[in-house]
């Protein structure tokens, strides 16, 4: 409808519907626990530092974590203790350099059979996805690949890469 279509209803005493002020029933609006790590997250944004890991809200919904390798900053510590609920800041085994260094090399050194590789949420190692294509002794391989590894190695599933996004094969 244009506008002169809609000013036309008006004139011709047509009520027309205004945008809803309030959400819509179905509308999800964000929690405070998504809002904090929001704003964590931005701030890790604008404070770059190679000891910081991932912000996550964990299963339970209520807890909002931050992986830090070493002393977190001062600054940090302010920042969290000012949010709406608590943010909780957690040792993180290994930085993010380290741990994309680290899958970067797996998925170098494994084309072909690792189709993704990255920090897992809590930085304490690399998850990673072998490819459906991968050989059948793909698994095998992996057992020797977690004994040589400098860094813990968790096996995700298996998922192919479409469109730089894993996509989960389960549903075939």
């Amino acid at each position: 409808m244009s506008d002169r279509d809609a000013s036309s209803h008006a004139e011709a005493g047509v009520k027309v519907p205004k945008e809803p002020e309030d959400p819509l029933p179905g509308e999800v609006e964000p929690t405070p626990e998504e809002d904090a790590a929001q704003a964590v997250m931005q701030w890790l944004t604008e404070n770059p530092d190679t000891n910081a890991g991932s912000v996550c809200i964990l299963r339970d919904h209520k807890t909002v974590v931050v992986y830090w390798k070493g002393d977190p900053p001062a600054d940090l510590q302010r920042f969290v203790a000012g949010q709406p609920v608590p943010v909780a800041i957690r040792k993180a085994t290994y930085s993010r350099a380290e741990l994309v260094a680290a899958a970067r090399s797996l998925l170098e050194a494994n084309k072909g059979v690792i189709s993704s590789a990255g920090p897992n949420d809590d930085f304490s190692g690399v998850g990673i996805s072998l490819s459906s294509k991968a050989p059948e002794t793909a698994l095998a391989a992996l057992r020797a690949l977690r004994a040589q590894s400098e860094v813990p190695i968790e096996f995700r599933g298996v998922r192919d890469v479409i469109y730089g996004r894993p996509s989960s094969r389960t549903f075939d």
